[in-house]
């Protein structure tokens, strides 16, 4: 399986990479700086490039089985760049009939903002984390209007720590009675996006993702 990786250098896609690499897919990412990638091991190819470049995503997207969007911003950045590059990204996937998309989002974004804790709701989420979920929000409704086989991911706040392939996710409208430990693992965030690559359990929807 070829997969496409756009965000492969965060916290998140670079476990992804590893861990698709692990399980011997091979893996392409558009880089803007080809360097921060290249202690990895063999199976991954770099396309050098940005999101603004949209000859480069189109190129990169070309032949691939699957793509896998891990954009990620500042907080307080104002670009747009998750909604705008994904934006691009669905049209180089349409131009080359790549259908599976599977993207990370935020727990917060869109009707899982009630699930985040009362510090989130009511502090840090209109204070700081605004222009994070106002991105994510036009993001995922870029995706839902694609008409592609889509999965969108919306893990809880990152920690570091190993993968376990122990963790909680389930739509808005199916919570567990217990309460969500909130946040998790990038390498668990990494191991969940990876299994939505074959399975479709969460087919267009937003799955929300915590420890």
């Amino acid at each position: 399986m070829r997969i496409v990786v756009f965000g492969s250098t965060g916290g998140v896609g670079r476990h992804f990479v590893n861990q698709a690499l692990e399980k011997g897919m091979a893996v392409t990412a558009l880089v803007r700086s080809p360097g921060k990638l290249a202690d990895l091991p063999e199976g991954l190819t770099l396309v050098p490039g940005d999101m603004s470049d949209e000859e480069a995503v189109y190129y990169t997207v070309a032949g691939a089985d699957a793509v896998v969007c891990a954009l990620g911003a500042p907080l307080q950045d104002k670009s747009g760049i998750r909604a705008t590059g994904t934006a691009t990204i669905i049209r180089a996937m349409k131009d080359a009939c790549v259908g599976r998309l599977v993207c990370l989002s935020s727990i917060g974004a869109g009707d899982s903002y009630p699930l985040i804790p009362a510090l989130y709701r009511y502090f840090l989420g209109p204070l700081i984390m605004e222009h994070m979920f106002a991105d994510h929000e036009a993001q995922e409704a870029e995706i839902a209007a694609s008409g592609l086989d889509w999965i969108i991911a919306r893990p809880g706040p990152y920690r570091d720590g190993d993968r376990t392939g122990t963790y909680a996710h389930g739509v808005s409208a199916d919570v567990p009675d217990r309460k969500l430990k909130f946040h998790i693992n990038r390498a668990d965030v990494a191991d969940f996006l990876i299994r939505q690559l074959s399975d479709n359990t969460y087919l267009h929807k937003p799955a929300w993702l915590t420890s």
